[in-house]
């Protein structure tokens, strides 16, 4: 009996030499994100998008694995700022939110415009002082709306709240807001899906651009998952990667 023993001894001392030796990966991690074209969507079944092929790109260069799971933004926002070992993607850094996460990018500048229907030349804005003519409509429960609420740009009862991009497209060409507040890449994706002449809405003011978009990490995730993310985006980012998905999603 002592043979058997003795080799499965040593099958046991190899298998575990072998697992001690073996490249660990990181406990997989949980992504959260939003419907939010070009940023990230569905098409044809799978998630996509500029920030999600970032992202993924990211991930594999790290050796992390991951589940996404996309939610209205306020839901993903209340699950990546609670929860260990979870990303939030695309976010706004702001000085809000600093302490809330770990920041990994920028992945690109957050532009605001205000878009109108072509068609409608009687809407000039040359200064914050003409913003109050005019009803504008901006997705909910986003850093967006509160910079606009905290700043005062529109008068409150000027401000319609609306649950995508879509909707407010949508509300713009039924001409029930005056205003949109989407990004350039968002706004004509929006337009793309829809019936209407790729020409039929413009930007006519650009109301901020100040702050950036971010890969947003819960603080509770583990340091070393972090700092694997972080050294595969700076890896990324050099390899020119960035440059070729804002072409092909036309984001700024």
């Amino acid at each position: 009996m002592r043979a058997p023993c003795l080799l499965l001894s040593q099958i046991f001392l190899a298998l575990s030499l072998i697992a001690l030796n073996a490249p660990s990966r990181a406990q997989t991690l949980q992504i959260y994100t939003q419907s939010w074209p070009p940023y990230s969507y569905e098409h044809q079944g799978s998630l996509t998008g500029y920030s999600t092929e970032l992202l993924q790109a990211v991930l594999q260069e790290a050796g992390i694995d991951a589940n996404y799971t996309t939610l209205s933004w306020s839901r993903a926002y209340q699950h990546a700022s609670t929860e260990a070992n979870t990303l939030l993607y695309t976010t706004t850094r702001t000085p809000e939110r600093e302490e809330l996460f770990e920041w990994i990018g920028p992945i690109g500048l957050r532009k605001l415009w205000l878009f109108k229907l072509k068609e409608r030349t009687d809407i000039k804005i040359k200064g914050v002082d003409d913003l109050k003519k005019y009803r504008v409509s901006i997705v909910r429960d986003t850093s967006s709306l509160q910079l606009v609420m905290e700043r005062g740009l529109f008068p409150r009862s000027q401000i319609d709240e609306a649950p995508t991009t879509t909707s407010n497209v949508k509300k713009l060409f039924f001409k029930r807001v005056d205003l949109i507040l989407a990004t350039n890449g968002g706004a004509n994706y929006e337009l793309s899906q829809l019936a209407y002449a790729k020409d039929s809405i413009e930007p006519v003011y650009l109301l901020n651009d100040e702050f950036s978009l971010y890969f947003a990490i819960n603080k509770k995730t583990e340091a070393t998952t972090i700092e694997k993310i972080r050294l595969a985006f700076d890896k990324i980012k050099s390899s020119g990667l960035i440059e070729t998905l804002k072409k092909k999603y036309k984001v700024d």
